[in-house]
């Protein structure tokens, strides 16, 4: 009587089932690891764009002022040399507050202020004001260079060395400047 042998159905050996499940998860690592990165690229490029805007206010802030006349040479004569590290707020009528003062910006109502009142939440953001006056007015040749900085670091300007000459997008810092004539 001759013997019949079934043919012995060939599945995956393990070392096959230990490859493919290495495979699959480094793909799956790499694929978290890149949603992680851009996460992160999105909440800096946030922070960027807030931080410039806030920048821009505190341009627009000081030129309101100089409009309304108060931001002229002898108003910032008042505010004593040199003309840096100034905080200013749409609910102030003036420059104020010079070193060593707190530049956090405070979320109330939907604005930014340097005030913490009833309501106020503290954010990652400080800005601070230099002004830098040339030219002499007797030639009509004076003018105030502002700049305004905004940063999102942890401690505020303390925690960049440098500053003001190291504020770049790698210390979380923007700038923006701008030139009034001083009439």
């Amino acid at each position: 009587m001759e013997k019949k042998y079934n043919k012995i159905k060939r599945g995956f050996s393990l070392v096959e089932v230990l490859i493919s499940l290495l495979v699959l998860s480094i793909g799956i690592s790499s694929v978290l690891f890149l949603m992680t990165a851009n996460t992160k690229n999105s909440i800096n490029a946030k922070n960027q764009i807030i931080a410039s805007e806030l920048a821009q206010e505190g341009i627009e802030l000081v030129r309101n002022l100089k409009d309304n006349g108060e931001a002229t040479l002898d108003a910032l004569n008042a505010l004593g040399s040199p003309y840096n590290d100034k905080r200013i707020d749409y609910t102030s009528s003036a420059l104020n507050m010079g070193v060593g003062t707190d530049k956090r910006l405070y979320l109330n109502g939907g604005f930014y202020t340097h005030t913490n009142g009833a309501g106020s939440v503290p954010t990652k953001f400080y800005r601070t004001i230099y002004l830098t006056v040339t030219g002499t007015k007797a030639l009509s040749t004076r003018e105030i260079e502002v700049t305004s900085y905004v940063t999102w670091k942890n401690n505020g300007f303390a925690s960049i060395t440098g500053f003001p000459g190291t504020c770049n997008i790698a210390n979380n810092c923007v700038s923006v400047k701008a030139v009034f004539p001083d009439l």
